[in-house]
């Protein structure tokens, strides 16, 4: 998660407060923390990011994807189809499973309480092919196959991350890629929605998705948003922490904030995705 504002855009809404190294210190994190609430409160990030989801083919017209507004779809894949089986065979070890992460495979066994965990990287084995070569040669009972000679070439990279970590004692973990891909689908950008004319089926996890989501730069009235919260929560710091009500007859009338302030609600009610 990004922070949607600088300290500097934060020194703003201070009057350009000359702070110290402690006060900057707590602009930091005052600043995490309210880009953090100001994003779960909306229920969406604003930062540019790139998302690689699955979802379920339901038959509906639209896709609805969990982030907007849409700067781009790079990628929609469907039919899941196991490419590669791997397994561990070694009489010493009692539990092996293979994991899919963001960068390769891990490989772990165990052998009497004692763990060891083999990666091995899709950047220094780009097919599947180099990465069932990679795996049989690491012994220790470890072995691959592809499930057809027809993925030989596919890129190994394709295999989508947090799969497993599926057992492979004795017995083979079949890992998965979406094999084809979508170009008849049309984008509503700033519902977050894709639209296909046959409508989305297919079952469990049948379609995956590759987009960017958010804003190349983060909207004004949300960066004052964040600015207005943070400086009300900074100039807090400097009372009594332990403080419930304060009054001063005829003076001052005030409550520590313990909710998002209403000049911040206000500016922030467009951007608010409410879910029933």
């Amino acid at each position: 998660m990004s922070n949607l504002i600088t300290r500097s855009r934060a020194l703003y809404n201070l009057n350009n407060l000359s702070t110290t190294a402690a006060e900057n210190t707590t602009l930091d994190a005052l600043i995490a923390g309210v880009s953090a609430a100001i994003e779960r409160w909306c229920g969406r990030n604003f930062v540019s990011t790139q998302y690689d989801e699955i979802y379920d083919g339901r038959g509906q017209r639209e896709l609805a994807l969990q982030h907007f507004p849409l700067i781009s779809v790079d990628r929609v894949a469907h039919q899941p189809t196991a490419v590669l089986r791997v397994q561990n065979t070694s009489a010493s070890a009692q539990r092996a499973t293979v994991q899919v992460t963001s960068t390769g495979l891990a490989l772990t066994r165990v052998a009497a309480g004692v763990s060891a965990t083999d990666t091995l990287t899709f950047a220094g084995n780009v097919t599947l092919t180099a990465l069932a070569t990679a795996i049989n040669a690491l012994g220790n009972g470890w072995s691959a196959s592809l499930a057809s000679d027809e993925f030989a070439n596919r890129a190994s990279a394709d295999l989508r991350a947090l799969q497993g970590a599926l057992a492979a004692k004795d017995a083979p973990a079949d890992l998965r890629i979406h094999l084809l891909e979508l170009t008849d689908f049309n984008i509503d950008s700033a519902r977050g929605l894709l639209f296909r004319p046959g409508g989305w089926h297919g079952g469990s996890q049948h379609w995956r998705v590759i987009y960017n989501a958010g804003y190349a730069a983060v909207p004004d009235d949300v960066q004052e948003a964040c600015a207005q919260w943070v400086a009300a929560l900074f100039w807090q710091t400097k009372r009594d922490p332990g403080l419930a009500h304060e009054t001063v007859p005829g003076s001052i009338d005030r409550t520590p904030l313990g909710h998002v302030p209403p000049a911040v609600r206000a500016l922030l009610k467009a951007y608010r995705t409410v879910t029933v």
